[in-house]
């Protein structure tokens, strides 16, 4: 007998729990951190651009290929506690718990560019667009599994054998100057 029981997830799921999770940009910017902590970096440096109005957070973590961008980072929900494996593997507890603090970007910006190098694989670049993310939430399917698919883009990050850049742009509010600068260093 089949079972006659299904549960499905909308991607406006995505609405309450990433778009508008956060409201302040440090909090944003400590989970980008975190997701650095949790790939076992041992540097992690913040750039901000004032022409580009840009922040750029990179690691020198494990970085990830392909199947990691799409079963871990791009997998809503994913729970690297899950499964009894509770540390990195240089043995730090991982920070992130409910695998939806990457959406809080959108919290603070229209659009954040993702490029990650894990050695000895190909390097991976990708644009999260919140524009064509609501464009996928408001064609969603409620008899199926939402999907959206990030747009690849030309690799042009300083990563020389592993770790991820991610490069925030599109700032929603958050006006860049030297002062706003000065108070998210602190």
């Amino acid at each position: 007998m089949a079972n006659e029981y299904k549960m499905s997830i909308s991607l406006n799921v995505l609405n309450h729990l990433g778009l508008h999770l956060y409201s302040n940009t440090p909090a944003v910017l400590s989970e980008v951190i975190a997701n650095a902590w949790d790939a076992d970096a041992n540097t992690v440096t913040v750039d901000f651009d004032l022409n580009d109005k840009t922040i750029t957070i990179t690691d020198d973590g494990h970085g990830m290929d392909l199947d990691d961008i799409n079963q871990k980072y791009l997998y809503v929900g994913f729970e690297k506690r899950a499964g009894g494996n509770a540390q990195t593997p240089s043995g730090r507890l991982p920070m992130g718990r409910k695998g939806i603090g990457k959406l809080s970007l959108f919290s603070i910006a229209n659009q954040f560019e993702v490029f990650s190098r894990k050695e000895s694989c190909p390097e991976q670049s990708f644009l999260m667009d919140a524009d064509a993310l609501k464009k996928a939430i408001q064609g969603d399917d409620p008899s199926s599994p939402g999907i959206y698919e990030p747009k690849p883009i030309t690799f042009d990050a300083n990563i020389r054998t592993h770790g991820t850049s991610i490069r925030i742009k599109k700032l929603k509010k958050l006006r860049l100057t030297q002062q706003t600068i000065s108070a998210l260093r602190k």
